[in-house]
């Protein structure tokens, strides 16, 4: 059983904190290096810290490897709401991609400057946001202003400097590469209008892809006629995982999609069920295994 840290990326950023050190994709000092996304100078490492919970590992793949890979999840859309099931086995993921945009500008009185005298960060990111919206909007991929920031802070000042993390998905990696293309195009383009200075970082990138077919048909042969297929549309710590190890993932039926907010909700029923699920597909590939090497 392993409890993940840092799924969510909630409080510090980048997600997929410790499986991502799990996969050789970051690193333990790196994790803990992680920055809080309400714009303190606290990190992952000294929350940790704070609470007694800096471990001394292992923390790779390679110093601790597994067999295979099964995580329990709400499904976070409504295919098996919609197909009367509740449970299913997720097929595969689409793309994703997180970014940090900041735009600098000069500081001034809001009251008194002209209008063209300004270079207003606040509306430069205000553009872009909007921009990647409306392309979202125009295509097959989505996106989102996850967080920003401005200063300086006061009542009068005109914003100097904001910062904005956005995250685009889309279902394939010629249009998730598209997507990221637009946003950097797009905020030179804005910065260089506005007479702004603008840095662009990659926070995370996941290209979509599959897991593994002799997982996927564990959890599969699992639900039986009880459960469908689905793509599942964000990032989890099995698509970490599946870089080193068979993985697959159970999904829980949630009323209306919703996820991330209050509103959540899966019946202790369709919680209990997705749990057996969890348990039988285990179970099916320890019969996988034992076949192989009997």
């Amino acid at each position: 059983m392993i409890d993940w840290t840092n799924e969510e990326g909630a409080r510090f950023s980048p997600p997929l904190g410790s499986s991502s050190v799990y996969a050789g994709q970051s690193s333990v000092a790196a994790a803990h290096a992680s920055t809080a996304n309400d714009g303190s100078d606290e990190t992952l490492g000294a929350a940790l810290q704070a609470i007694g919970y800096v471990g001394d590992g292992p923390n790779t793949f390679q110093e601790f490897p597994i067999s295979a890979h099964f995580e329990i999840h709400v499904e976070q859309q409504t295919s098996l709401e919609e197909a009367g099931k509740p449970v299913g086995w997720a097929e595969g993921w689409q793309g994703i991609t997180f970014f940090k945009v900041t735009f600098h500008g000069e500081d001034g009185h809001a009251n008194t400057y002209s209008m063209k005298r300004r270079r207003d960060t606040l509306v430069g990111a205000s553009r872009l946001i909007a921009a990647l919206d409306d392309l979202a909007h125009g295509g097959d991929g989505r996106s989102t202003t996850v967080n920003i920031k401005s200063g300086p802070v006061g009542s009068c000042n005109i914003q100097s400097w904001t910062k904005a993390s956005f995250c685009v998905m889309h279902p394939e990696l010629a249009g998730l590469e598209s997507m990221t293309q637009f946003a950097k195009d797009k905020a030179q383009e804005i910065a260089s209008a506005q007479g702004l200075k603008t840095d662009f970082s990659t926070v995370l990138h996941l290209e979509p892809g599959t897991f593994w077919p002799e997982a996927i048909d564990c959890v599969k042969r699992a639900c039986g006629d009880r459960g469908t297929g689905a793509n599942t549309l964000t990032a989890h710590h099995s698509t970490m995982t599946r870089l080193f190890c068979p993985t697959g993932m159970v999904f829980a039926r949630g009323k209306d999609g919703i996820s991330h907010c209050a509103k959540e909700w899966t019946s202790q029923e369709d919680c209990a069920e997705s749990a057996l699920v969890l348990g039988k597909a285990v179970l099916n590939f320890d019969q996988l295994l034992q076949d192989r090497d009997p």
